[in-house]
């Protein structure tokens, strides 16, 4: 994709929404690299979601009138606390960064260029470098083939892509938007959807916008065993939001007749894997019996060669071999070394 220039004729407030709970350990940097923005028409809108560390005073040693901070008095939730932090926005663009990651001091005037040039986009989203708990760099996002060069994306592109790779697409901390196409189409639906909210926030947006992914490694995102989506991992026996998603969306626009037999192959090689999962957790929470009931589900045979990735190809014959594991294992009544064995894999040992 290429550069947009800043338009001279004005350069809208941004506001820039961080929710932070028991952030103390990255909030200093994540806000430094925000307020260090090369575009400086920027507000930063803190909520702290009832945290018992010291986020609080970090927040508030920055003497800079651009931070507004307030403070839930209770802790309401990740994605409740994104809308109020929405609503309490004074910017014509709002965007959603999170207080444990870092950003290029260039994020905010790269994805304003890119609204500014495109009008008709509703949002803006950018790719990630991977960062472990110390800051590391160990990978990175890349904009998947199909996508490169194309100055937007549209439902129509997005929802079968969704479909065949699940959510690698949108980075939820790149996240840039009109206010005016948030007041249109609403903001996260955090009752219905929990953590998987934003997905469904960046549907909502795209059946009515285009959106925007800039090829670029603009913000470091950074990943511990601590954060929410990790915790919402940890012995997860339910099935992964992200269905429920696009099961909602499936039947509501009637894309059963859209779709290609890939789409829907590959999208029940999602549902094997994540019932497999949850199968694992079964196990290790001493409940064979539920997991056996999970492994009745027929692996869906045709992945094997709907898809040539090499990295893809690997994930389902690893899905293929852990169900044979499991279900021989459980057969056998090989209870403990079983159970052992996939802390050792799923969990490096330690549940």
């Amino acid at each position: 994709m290429r550069n947009f220039p800043i338009m001279a004729i004005a350069q809208p407030l941004v506001s820039i929404c961080m929710p932070a709970y028991n952030a103390g350990n990255t909030i200093g940097e994540a806000l430094g690299s925000v307020l260090s923005q090369t575009y400086q028409n920027i507000e930063v809108v803190v909520i702290d979601d009832g945290s018992s560390d010291r986020t609080s005073d970090i927040v508030q040693s920055f003497k800079d009138s651009r931070v507004r901070y307030f403070c839930n008095p209770q802790n309401l939730g990740g994605f409740q606390t994104m809308n109020k932090a929405i609503d309490l926005a004074k910017g014509d663009l709002v965007a959603v960064y999170h207080s444990d990651d870092i950003y290029e001091p260039n994020i905010v005037e790269k994805e304003v260029a890119y609204l500014q040039s495109n009008p008709k986009s509703g949002a803006v989203f950018c790719l990630d470098h991977f960062i472990d708990e110390e800051g590391h760099v160990y990978g990175g996002a890349t904009m998947p083939r199909e996508f490169r060069g194309k100055e937007f994306l549209n439902y129509e592109e997005v929802f079968p892509f969704l479909m065949r790779y699940k959510n690698i697409l949108f980075c939820c901390p790149t996240f840039m938007a009109r206010k005016s196409v948030l007041n249109t189409v609403g903001l996260f639906n955090a009752e219905k959807y929990d953590i998987a909210a934003d997905l469904e926030l960046w549907l909502r947006i795209s059946r009515q916008f285009p959106v925007g992914i800039l090829d670029e490694r603009l913000m470091y995102y950074r990943h511990t065993k601590f954060q929410w989506s990790s915790r919402y991992k940890r012995l997860r026996t339910t099935p992964e939001l992200f269905f429920a998603i696009m099961d909602d969306y499936l039947e509501m626009d009637r894309w059963s007749q859209r779709l290609t037999s890939k789409e829907f192959t590959e999208y029940a090689f999602h549902r094997c894997d994540d019932e497999t999962f949850q199968a694992v957790n079964w196990i290790i929470q001493g409940e064979p019996h539920k997991a056996q009931q999970l492994l009745k589900h027929p692996y869906p045979w045709q992945t094997l060669f709907t898809d040539p990735h090499q990295r893809k190809l690997r994930r389902k014959l690893r899905v293929l071999l852990m169900r044979a594991v499991l279900s021989v294992g459980i057969y056998l009544g090989l209870r403990q070394p079983l159970t052992k064995l996939l802390v050792w894999t799923e969990y490096g040992g330690n549940v």
